[in-house]
């Protein structure tokens, strides 16, 4: 199915989407100006823009949403940080940077560290904004309860990210009313959790079916209940250990298998392929941060998903690349020789330009270390004219796999390796060798037998290896409690294998993972007006 920009508005109405932020930074600045302005005029102007005039029509609340929806793109978010240069783990590394927040060297006053806490901050703000107004709509109860379902998760969603990040953060509820209300101290993490659980949960019985939009830029029941199994795996690790979540999470991954609205594409290539041509799979994908165009044109929603992160080439019209993520040799040797995933997701040639010649240049057998990141090829898009940077490539938040395999390691750690927990992963690892997904297959399959820790142990392999640059490695490997030894045999790994001319920056980049970077430090643009937040350890 062709997309048709749904970004753009996050919801039904295809309204324009700067418009749409434009109106909401007025209606902020109209929100906190000071009381004393209401002193210059008697009357009110009919025209201005508040929040108590403006969220009244259908059209108002979409284009609110979208201003919610649209911080998951930013840059500093799933534009590039949150799968790139926040996301440093044993798959990649940056090639050639040893300075700079390109290879892990931040602090609380790294800019891109600010800007990330802001864009979230800003989506929470939205959220609330329209959660406070949208009783003054003159819309349907069930628009109404569409809207405030994904306005509920999204503000979930966010705290969700800024605590796995950050910790212990500010829990802000409502809306801001002035510009002089006093900061808020930090909420005990537990606590954050706690609210993003209860904001997904109102949200699953208000929003709707993804089969009711045909796209899966939208959040729905399925996206609810399978980032409810992903929080509720993260509250069963590290830093909460509450082992009782695991419970939960199996309960809400067993929600969507059990809905039999998903299921896995036969090719694990397609699903990226789809990203790349304007294509939707609501089979495989419950939810991307959609990206739209090359930025040339009115609407300006280009992403970098492909060229960031993406194979060398330095031709606009195959598509750009600048090789900035490469593959470790530990995720190239992590998968089998026939394993479909592994020159997919490791490019096995990059393109050599020579005036107006193209040419798909392989890899050596030795050049490992080389490879970009293969999973998104510009190659394959069909949006024209090509960008050197910005791409109309969809980002994946949750796809049908991740959720099989939430499902194996909570239906583990509740009942041990059970029959239900090796289909689940068995599923995915017949997908990766291009056989049914259905039919048992002992060239494949887990080996049966397995006990508890070597079940975990498996499991913990195939999500490297299916999830590879999704962005969920690093936070896996800290719920886990493996993250600093993994990062630490990085080190010894890339000194040992690495060739001369990309291991300096390499082992930089791993050896800046220390204690501390279990939390990111939180900004100084934060501290600065907040004499309530402290500072993370280490930081």
């Amino acid at each position: 199915m062709k997309r048709t920009n749904n970004r753009q508005t996050g919801t039904t109405g295809h309204q324009p989407f700067n418009r749409c932020i434009t109106l909401l930074l007025m209606i902020v600045f109209a929100a906190t100006l000071p009381v004393a302005c209401k002193k210059f005029l008697d009357t009110k102007p009919t025209d201005s823009i508040s929040p108590e005039n403006y969220y009244k029509t259908q059209s108002d609340l979409n284009c609110a949403l979208a201003g919610v929806y649209d911080r998951l793109g930013d840059r500093r978010v799933y534009g590039t940080a949150l799968y790139g240069y926040f996301a440093f783990s044993d798959e990649f590394f940056i090639k050639g940077q040893s300075t700079g927040y390109l290879a892990n060297i931040i602090d609380a006053s790294t800019l891109e560290v600010n800007r990330c806490w802001e864009a979230i901050y800003t989506g929470i703000e939205r959220a609330n904004m329209l959660l406070d107004y949208i009783g003054n709509a003159q819309v349907t109860d069930s628009f109404r309860n569409e809207i405030k379902g994904q306005a509920l998760f999204l503000r979930g969603y966010y705290y969700y990210l800024l605590a796995d990040m950050f910790g212990a953060v500010p829990l802000k509820l409502t809306s801001t009313k002035s510009p002089v209300e006093p900061p808020l101290s930090r909420t005990p993490v537990a606590q954050v959790y706690a609210q993003v659980v209860a904001d997904m949960k109102a949200a699953e019985p208000l929003v709707k079916d993804i089969t009711s939009y045909g796209f899966n830029g939208r959040v729905t029941k399925t996206a609810v209940q399978g980032m409810l199994a992903k929080v509720y795996l993260t509250m069963a690790g590290n830093p909460l250990k509450d082992q009782a979540k695991y419970a939960d999470a199996r309960a809400y991954a067993d929600k969507v298998i059990q809905s039999k609205i998903h299921s896995l594409n036969t090719s694990y290539q397609q699903i990226f392929i789809n990203h790349a041509q304007d294509l939707y799979d609501i089979k495989e994908g419950l939810w991307e941060v959609e990206f739209y165009g090359n930025n040339q044109e009115v609407i300006k929603e280009g992403g970098y998903v492909g060229s960031w992160i993406g194979i060398a080439c330095t031709n606009i019209d195959t598509g750009y690349g600048y090789d900035y993520i490469h593959a470790t040799a530990k995720l190239y040797n992590a998968y089998g020789a026939n394993d479909l995933r592994r020159d997919w997701n490791v490019a096995p040639y990059r393109f050599v330009v020579t005036g107006n010649t193209v040419v798909r240049t392989a890899w050596t057998s030795t050049q490992i270390y080389e490879r970009s990141a293969g999973k998104w090829r510009r190659e394959y898009e069909v949006f024209k004219p090509k960008n050197k940077d910005y791409t109309p490539t969809n980002f994946p938040l949750l796809r049908y796999s991740d959720v099989l395999l939430m499902f194996a390691e909570a239906e583990n750690q509740v009942n041990g390796p059970t029959g239900a927990a090796y289909d689940a992963v068995n599923m995915v690892r017949r997908r990766a060798y291009g056989k049914p997904l259905t039919t048992a297959d002992a060239t494949v399959d887990l080996p049966a037998g397995l006990s508890k820790t070597d079940f975990l142990d498996s499991l913990k392999n195939e999500r490297f290896r299916e999830l590879a640059f999704e962005g969920v490695r690093k936070h896996d490997l800290i719920r886990w409690g493996d993250y600093l030894p993994v990062m630490k045999d990085m080190i010894v790994q890339y000194q040992a294998t690495a060739p001369s001319t990309l291991s300096p920056a390499a082992i930089i980049q791993a050896q800046n993972v220390t204690q501390r970077s279990l939390l990111m430090p939180v900004p100084n643009s934060e501290i600065a007006v907040n004499p309530y937040v402290t500072q993370n350890p280490g930081w």
